[in-house]
């Protein structure tokens, strides 16, 4: 039992967790939940944080003003997946260690991939409307089985994702940052045949989006990564492409996304994320050819629990960010 660090937990759904509160407890003497409802900013997350030694993060903006101001603080702790919220050059400036188990929430995002791709191909959302309006619509999709499947980002969620479809007897390509030779496939995914290997086809982001029926997209938000897919990328699409994004909101262009869904009416996109949130008044939501979940890509029991400890264990397993 720690008696002498003071942890803040300023992730609201970890705080309502009863069971990760009381893996912690049983770690931690001196534990400060966030007990508001809402997610921390500015001044309101400073004064929360002071005074504490780690923390576990959610989603909240760890910027280099904020981090600056906190001198006794030494360890972050992600929870959840991505890093785009924390200034982690800062970090290093501050002396201050990072807890990070990548790949927590894998399946649970990868799951929810799979729903918006089969809904997307099927237009499910409609139907719904229109049996409400009195309507017995039977508008015709399509299957996913025997679809070349593109997926942006071959980390640990597209790799899962890969490993979903297989019954599905797509033509998987996929394009990372990363070059990936068959060896390191083999190694990827050691209980998967050499015909699962063969299957996968790692093509430029061009030739993805160009030939494939389905794109689902798996990357972090960096500089580099913000808007990769705009303009110039979705004129590559097919026009009846369907577009998946369960990633990070600004990995996709969304001004860009409403104008290619206009023009492309048989085109479908379900996304889980937007650049800002909550998207209440997003011009996408107008759109019949659009479908939005509320940022849920890991929030199942399982997923939950799986972040939660990988965030606990990392307030004692910690290193240097890099």
């Amino acid at each position: 039992m720690n008696t002498v660090d003071k942890v803040a937990i300023t992730s609201r759904s970890f705080s309502a967790n009863d069971h990760l509160v009381g893996e912690l407890r049983a770690r931690y003497k001196n534990i400060t939940l966030n007990e508001t409802g809402k997610t921390l900013a500015g001044d309101e997350l400073l004064n929360f944080l002071k005074g504490h030694s780690k923390v576990i993060v959610g989603l909240e903006n760890f910027d280099t003003n904020l981090i600056n101001q906190l001198g006794e603080l030494k360890v972050i702790s992600k929870f959840g997946v991505g890093l785009n919220n924390i200034d982690l050059e800062s970090m290093k400036k501050n002396g201050i260690l990072l807890g990070f188990q990548p790949g927590t929430n894998r399946q649970s995002v990868a799951e929810l991939a799979l729903m918006h791709i089969l809904i997307a191909l099927r237009k499910v959302p409609s139907s719904k409307e229109d049996i409400a309006n009195n309507i017995w619509s039977q508008n015709k999709g399509n299957e996913l089985f025997g679809k070349s499947v593109g997926i942006i980002g071959f980390g640990n969620i597209g790799q899962r994702l890969a490993e979903l479809i297989e019954p599905f007897n797509c033509k998987v390509m996929f394009y990372d940052s990363i070059n990936f030779t068959n060896q390191d496939l083999i190694k990827k995914f050691p209980s998967k045949s050499q015909v699962f290997i063969n299957n996968l086809q790692q093509k430029s982001l061009h030739d993805t989006l160009e030939k494939s029926d389905v794109i689902s997209i798996h990357l972090p938000l960096f500089k580099d990564t913000h808007n990769i897919i705009s303009l110039n990328e979705l004129a590559c699409l097919k026009n009846d492409a369907r577009i998946i994004n369960t990633s990070r909101g600004g990995i996709v262009d969304e001004t860009a996304l409403e104008e290619f869904l206009k023009n492309n009416k048989n085109a479908f996109a379900a996304f889980d994320v937007f650049e800002k949130e909550p998207a209440f008044e997003h011009p996408l939501l107008k759109l019949n050819n659009f479908y939005a979940t509320s940022h849920l890509g890991s929030m199942t029991k399982e997923g939950v629990i799986s972040m939660g400890m990988a965030a606990i264990d990392g307030l004692d397993e910690n290193n240097i960010p890099t």
